[in-house]
């Protein structure tokens, strides 16, 4: 069974793994036998720089992509050097395509920031070339910005691949980007099978882990009695028991909010408390969001305890309503609400963030983006998220051919590549595939 408590020392030994080598990718060029689906391509990456994207960029060229049309746009709280130079130096690829994070202080409204950063990257590539453009985006974030621009301004033609549940929920909330979907091919990895049956494991571990790295230091010399975790999907129920087992916190003083309430059922079948916003005497000392969505506002913070912590386990900065907390600071000189910027360094994307409320002070955790992005090269040792790189090119693929054959809408990853990711990961993960299996309900 896959241990809900049990995680692997790798995981909190993260080290240095660009440049090793990838079985999954080495076995997907051999099942595609020598050809070359990409020739012919720009391609756009909108991704972290971590381990796994620079084994995914030698993937993309040995499939036919040109190195010197591959163009990156960073994440900015995942913009790293080394992998930079690392995957330039070996795939030859041209420097001036990337287009590096420089300028972003930690307390700027992140969404609208690379907001404007996507929109400057797709005019400049709709003015470079006639060539085809595939995007491999992170958070729908291209496809807010054609949102925001009049198709005449699109590169012709575009298709995109979107890898996150966070862009799916975007798309979902805007009609605007939804229309934008229709219009061109998007290949939809978030939902895909391999996705959600492969991944979860072990982003749900390495989540652990960062609360190890950080709440942990963090909770020196305070005392932590009750916890409320935002989302009991895949990672929520691993984070939740994590908190009880090694946090120490009673199961009962392990709140969930989750509104789907069959979840919500669960998790009080496992022994935690369901929080109900109704009761104002419940505060928590530490607060960690696993929704993927906005599920903690401004207004909760009534539900905070002096000192309390506030991390985020879900990519971006949108669950815990970093933005809405900084403009209040900010709106009054007058109010008792304001950023503690005494020793804070606002060029460190990765700076805890220290916010007086009133009559209380409280914490957000690497700067409310998610823990688990705390700027090393790897959040996941490298073996255990190779199927990623493999899914996104894979995905490519199938957005290349969409083009050729002028579809549009939203596309699945198709069964095929499905069927043989999950095949072939679980074959190299070997006695380890156990992971992936859910673990029977006594575990929990």
């Amino acid at each position: 069974m896959r241990p809900v408590r049990e995680i692997p020392n790798e995981f909190f030994k993260l080290r240095n793994d660009l440049g090793e080598p990838v079985p999954l990718i080495e076995r997907f060029a051999a099942f595609l036998g020598g050809q070359h689906p990409l020739d012919g391509f720009r391609l756009l990456l909108v991704q972290h720089q971590l381990s796994n994207q620079a084994a995914m960029v030698g993937l993309l060229i040995r499939l036919g992509a040109d190195p010197k049309d591959i163009h990156w746009l960073d994440i900015p709280y995942t913009s790293n050097k080394q992998v930079r130079e690392f995957t330039i130096a070996e795939n030859d690829l041209d420097p001036g395509n990337f287009r590096v994070c420089d300028d972003y202080r930690v307390l700027d409204p992140y969404p609208y920031y690379q907001h404007k950063r996507a929109v400057e990257t797709v005019i400049a590539l709709g003015a470079m070339s006639d060539k085809p453009l595939i995007v491999l985006d992170d958070g729908a974030y291209v496809l807010k910005a054609l949102s925001a621009l009049h198709p005449s301004r699109w590169p012709q033609p575009i298709g995109i691949v979107e890898q996150t549940t966070r862009g799916i929920i975007k798309i979902g909330q805007s009609a605007a980007m939804r229309a934008v979907s229709q219009a061109v091919p998007l290949v939809d990895v978030a939902q895909s099978a391999p996705k959600i049956s492969l991944e979860p494991p072990f982003v749900a571990m390495a989540v652990c882990a960062s609360l190890e790295r950080t709440i942990r230091p963090m909770a020196t010399g305070r005392t932590l009695r009750s916890a409320l975790v935002l989302g009991y999907g895949s990672i929520g129920e691993q984070v939740a028991t994590y908190l009880a087992a090694q946090f120490h916190f009673d199961k009962s003083a392990v709140f969930i909010h989750d509104t789907d309430d069959d979840r919500l059922d669960l998790a009080r079948r496992r022994g935690f408390s369901a929080w109900m916003p109704d009761d104002l005497s419940q505060r928590f000392d530490l607060v960690i969001g696993c929704s993927g969505r906005s599920s903690f506002g401004l207004g909760d913070r009534h539900y905070l305890n002096d000192g309390a912590l506030l991390a985020s386990a879900s990519s971006g900065a949108v669950e815990l309503s970093r933005r809405e907390f900084v403009e209040l600071a900010d709106a009054s000189e007058l109010d008792d609400i304001e950023i503690r910027r005494d020793n804070l360094d606002e060029r460190n994307l990765h700076a805890n963030v220290e916010v007086s409320l009133v009559d209380r002070s409280v914490t957000f955790a690497n700067a409310g983006f998610p823990i688990n992005f705390d700027g090393g090269l790897n959040t996941i040792p490298l073996r255990y998220i190779q199927e990623t790189p493999v899914m996104m090119a894979a995905a490519a693929i199938q957005a290349c051919r969409a083009v050729k054959e002028r579809k549009t809408g939203l596309l699945e990853l198709e069964h095929r590549y499905c069927s043989w990711i999950d095949t072939q990961f679980r074959d190299l993960l070997g006695d380890e595939a156990h992971y992936l299996i859910p673990p029977p309900e006594e575990a929990w």
